[in-house]
């Protein structure tokens, strides 16, 4: 089956009626080249072969062409942590012992933090939530923590 082109568009099959000389015309068999013409639809080139599965048929206005799918970014599904899995993970990342730990839950400049961390967070947290960075914000804030420990902590974030 042709296909046509209006004014560069992606090409379509001939539609069932055109305006020829200010008549509505429907049926398609009896279009003449000229009166498609005077509509302005351009026959267009027959469509190449092409793997849907891992091409793309790209249109240019004019021509056909065909290009591999463009490679998609997978999907990552981080895991759920409980409140243990994360503090161990955040020592792991940091290095940070249990003198360490004990001084960072007596340290008063972060009383607040930790009354939060065991009343607000839920047992069960997931690494985007926005409580994790407020949390690693705060224990970087009050010297605890570095800017690349709490960006190489979401990226050791364990994945489903």
């Amino acid at each position: 089956m042709k296909l046509y082109s209006l004014n560069g568009g992606y090409p379509v099959p001939l539609p069932d009626r055109i305006l020829v000389d200010g008549v509505i015309r429907t049926d398609p068999t009896s279009f003449t080249a000229e009166e498609i013409e005077a509509v302005g639809l351009v026959v267009a080139p027959d469509q190449p072969e092409f793997d849907p599965q891992s091409e793309q048929l790209i249109w240019d206005g004019s021509a056909w062409s065909v290009e591999p799918m463009p490679v998609r970014d997978p999907v990552v599904v981080y895991a759920s942590l409980n409140k243990l899995e994360a503090m161990a993970l955040f020592r792991q990342v940091t290095g940070t012992d249990d003198a360490g730990e004990l001084a960072m839950r007596k340290d008063p400049a972060l009383e607040l933090l930790w009354m939060k961390w065991e009343t607000d967070v839920p047992q069960s947290i997931h690494r985007d939530n926005p409580v994790v960075g407020q949390f690693l914000s705060g224990l970087i804030a009050a010297g605890h923590a570095t800017d690349e420990q709490k960006a190489a902590m979401l990226a050791a974030w364990p994945t489903v």
